[in-house]
């Protein structure tokens, strides 16, 4: 049993940073396709722009989960999910 929760407390170590690493680039993924994109309206853009930046706001807070969902949404918006 002492195995199988030690076996846990590592697996969450280590899944951790990957979830920090994952964050950064799919911002910079939707930052790229928001840029590549010039004939998308201003309302879209505005949406697409505040999804970055909360996923940035919560990637900075720790908060990688929800970095990444929020992230995923605004490339998702953009049609590259």
């Amino acid at each position: 049993m002492k195995l199988l929760i030690s076996g846990a407390v590592a697996l969450l170590f280590l899944a951790s940073p990957a979830l920090a690493n994952e964050c950064p680039s799919l911002i910079q993924k939707a930052q790229e396709a928001m840029k590549a994109m010039p004939s998308m309206d201003d309302a879209m853009m505005k949406k697409v722009n505040d999804h970055i930046t909360q996923a940035q706001a919560e990637h900075d807070a720790g908060k990688h989960d929800e970095a990444v969902v929020t992230a995923k949404d605004a490339l998702q918006l953009l049609g590259n999910m």
